[in-house]
């Protein structure tokens, strides 16, 4: 039977257009959640206004910066915050670019993988790939996924929530090198190097070591 090009052509443009769509709600649902702001404080740049207000900072990405070359930008309108640096002339450091500037996003990396990352990293939800955008190459759902992502997620949550108790015991390194471990972790189960059983029992000794550390406090 002859293969019907136009209408596999035709297939083919709806479900890219459908990817793209779902593509573009992902971005703006981080947009609306997510500040530039928020991701220059957790890359360590000191900032000290609040998100309404454009703010100079001393730019991370072209080596010392004594006085600070670089600005950030509230929201305004449809436009997200975003940032700018007038050395680097990079005018439109938005949340997803600075996020892929801190924690790469060159060729090994897709922008739809730095988008995992964020909803990730802020607990938001991933919207659902539309039946009309799935594609041939996207892989199976792993039926683990979803439960592993769960307890990383809560494992990342508990940690943040007791960082006052690490800070309170001056205990910063255990909170970063927790911090450390979840992302080996985290990063080890999506290139899948590590088991489901192995990533469960692992969060659950660092679960574990968190409510310890808050006992402490309360003790």
């Amino acid at each position: 039977m002859a293969r019907d090009t136009q209408k596999e052509a035709a297939q083919e443009h709806l479900v890219n257009q459908a990817r793209r769509a779902w593509i573009r709600k992902r971005v703006d649902n981080i947009h609306s959640q997510v500040s530039a702001y928020e991701i220059l404080r957790r890359g360590g740049v000191e900032l000290h206004k609040s998100e309404a207000e454009e703010e100079q900072f001393s730019c991370p990405f072209h080596g010392e910066d004594r006085k600070p070359s670089a600005r950030v930008y509230p929201a305004d309108g449809d436009r997200p915050s975003h940032a700018w640096c007038f050395v680097c002339q990079e005018k439109n450091w938005d949340v997803i670019g600075l996020w892929r500037k801190f924690n790469g996003g060159g060729d090994d990396k897709t922008f739809t993988q730095s988008l995992s990352e964020i909803e990730r990293a802020y607990g938001l939800g991933t919207p659902e790939l539309p039946m009309e955008a799935a594609l041939e190459d996207v892989p199976r759902v792993d039926p683990n996924l979803a439960k592993i992502r769960s307890l990383i997620q809560s494992c990342e949550n508990c940690l943040r929530w007791a960082r006052p108790a690490y800070h309170t015991l001056g205990d910063l390194k255990g909170y970063l090198t927790i911090g450390s471990v979840l992302d080996r972790v985290h990063y080890r189960w999506e290139k899948r190097q590590m088991s489901a059983d192995q990533v469960e029992t692992l969060l659950q000794k660092l679960m574990g070591k968190i409510t310890e550390k808050e006992s402490c406090l309360v003790d």
